[in-house]
This record gives C-alpha cells, structure tokens and sequence, in this order.
C-alpha cells in the first residue's frame, strides 16, 4: 500500500446515495475523486468495485465483508454514514487489513430522533393503516389513546435518545423513564427523567424506544423474557438496530396482544423480503401491528451533508496523517504497512 500526496487525488467509492453535481465538486475541492454507485451491490459487485479506491465511503445497504475487502489492496479508510456501522463494516477485517473504520456520531441525530417520534404517532395511533383502510374503500370506526401524559422508556439514553425525550416530554407531556451505562444528571434536572434498570422500564412504559447501539452485548437484548414483562397494550420502537430485539417473541407478543404494536427503521433482512418469503413472519403482520421502514430515519438533507462533511474530513485525515477522531478501531495501526512509521503502534 501507498499513501497519495497531497498534490494527486485520493480515489472513493461511495455507495447507497446520489450525489449532487455540487457535492461532487465539494469532494473535489478536497482531494477527493469519488465514484458513485447508488444500486444495492453484492458482495462480489462491491469487492470489484473497491479495487484501486483509497477509501470507502458506505451509506447504503452493502457489507463491507472480509470476502469483499480481501482484494482492496489500497484500501486504507471505511467511513461510515451514520452510527450503527456494526451490521455493515466486518470491523475485525478490516482492521485485520490494516483499514481504518470511521463513523459520523451525531450527524443524524435529529434526522433519527424526529423520525422516531413519527414512528410513535403512528403506531400509538394506526395512522397508516387507517389510511390504507380509507384507500381501499372502507371507513373504519376506531378509538385510539391521548399520547399525552403516557410513560416513555428510553434504551440508550445517547444523543437521540436525548432528543427523543426533550421532544416527548415538550410536545406530549410524556413522563421519561431511561436505561443508560450513565446517569444523565443534567436531562433528569431539565425534564425530570428517571433512570432505572430494564425490567422497571418494561413493566412502566405505555412506548418503548430503543436507541441502544448495536453490539455483542445488546444483541436481541430484548427477548422472551423481556416481551413477557412489558406492560399490556405497549409499543415498541427501534430506530436502531433490528437485531436488538429477538424476531420470534416479537411475533408471538404481537399476535397475542401484549404489544398493542411495533416499528422499526429496517429490518432483518435487508431488503425486506416478501410476506411469503419472510423467515420470521413479521412483514405478513396488517400495519396495525408492525411497521417497517428502509432504513430511513437519519436520511434528510440536512442530516445528509453532516455525515457526508464528517466522512469526508475523517478519509482526508487517516490518509494524509493516519489520525481520526471517529475512529472505532484503532487496532488497524497494527496491521497498516502503509502508515508512516510514527503513527504505528
């Protein structure tokens, strides 16, 4: 591997968004010659199309696998769009191949927060599916709950999280209980929020939101036992991480009436397969029980050029100094021979 000079252009692929012909000047300005493939790629697909790239920027659905890593031999920097990189960047690979894997904490979390609140009102009040009633020629009575005044439980009280409740408790009165590594003094002096261990939040919570980083220790965090134990007529919301809640009991509390209803931002599979192809039966559940969206929560444009701002300052520094702040794997310095010496461990 070699490091380009500042005076030639580093070379990028990006995947899952279209550019604007000012962003891609923007990139230029930058030293940064990028190639844009906006269609889902296979593993094989995104493999060839990292040959000869400097670094990766990833924003869509692709895995960046150790199959489709092993060939990019002038790969040095992965920047992720967004947070939750786990379940795309085979990180160990990649630090294994002496890559760098960056991602953008808080670029989206507005974007992410506001569209879970969405996801809330319309699962507490079966917008959707009242409109797909409506559509489809039929006038349903129905009679849902106020929001107002309801307890929320928040898992992983980060920046969303945090968001998410100052929202909750301004606009719908809502009443805050969390689950945190941390106690978050000044969020419990400015709305009066209490931190308490998951099985109190569960059993308290009229909506559930998870905001719980995906990793080995939170997933299918909520399973079984945890389904069995949350308070009667609950939603549950994720915006995170599909893989934190266990498919099968999700189905089974649905079904049986102990979640009133469920959203998530993404899926199991991804994309959604068909009800008919669905291994955990879920995508066949009516939009009065589960709703799920593509992924989109931290997709504006606002949230947009932040990541895509945050990505780009992070490949421009690991490839002109080695050094990132975003950086979530620092053992790759042991591994990358195309580091100056001083900047290996």
């Amino acid at each position: 591997m070699t490091v380009r000079g500042r005076s030639s252009r580093y070379r990028a692929l990006l995947t899952g968004a279209e550019l604007k012909a000012a962003e891609i000047e923007w990139l230029r300005q930058r030293n940064i010659e990028v190639e844009v493939c906006r269609h889902d790629l296979s593993e094989v697909e995104l493999a060839r199309a990292l040959l000869g790239k400097d670094a990766y920027i990833l924003g869509g659905v692709e895995r960046a696998t150790a199959a489709a890593l092993s060939t990019a031999d002038d790969l040095k920097v992965i920047a992720f769009m967004g947070v939750g990189y786990h379940a795309y960047v085979d990180t160990a690979a990649a630090t294994a191949a002496g890559i760098a894997v960056t991602n953008a904490p808080g670029a989206n979390a507005r974007a992410v927060a506001e569209f879970a609140i969405g996801l809330m009102l319309d699962a507490w009040r079966g917008i959707t599916d009242l409109t797909m009633e409506t559509k489809a020629g039929r006038w349903p009575e129905t009679r849902a709950r106020d929001l107002y005044g309801k307890t929320l439980g928040i898992v992983g009280m980060g920046t969303i999280g945090t968001i998410v409740a100052r929202i909750a408790v301004g606009g719908f009165g809502m009443r805050v209980v969390y689950v945190s590594r941390t106690a978050k003094r000044e969020l419990e002096g400015d709305i009066a929020a209490r931190r308490v261990e998951l099985p109190e939040l569960l059993a308290e919570s009229d909506v559930i939101s998870l905001h719980a980083p995906y990793g080995p220790q939170t997933a299918r965090m909520i399973g079984e036992a945890q389904l069995a134990a949350v308070k009667p007529g609950a939603i549950l919301i994720n915006t995170s991480e599909a893989e934190l809640v266990d498919p099968a009991p999700l189905r089974t509390a649905l079904l049986d009436g102990r979640l009133a209803a469920a959203a998530m931002d993404g899926y199991y599979v991804v994309p959604a397969p068909s009800d008919q192809n669905d291994p955990f039966g879920l995508i066949a559940l009516g939009n009065d029980k589960l709703l799920v969206t593509p992924h989109a929560a931290g997709a504006t444009d606002e949230s947009y050029r932040a990541m895509l701002a945050a990505n780009a300052e992070s490949v421009e520094n690991i490839l002109e100094t080695g050094e990132d702040p975003r950086v979530v794997n620092p053992g790759f310095r042991d591994h990358a021979r195309w580091l100056p010496v001083r900047h290996r461990r």
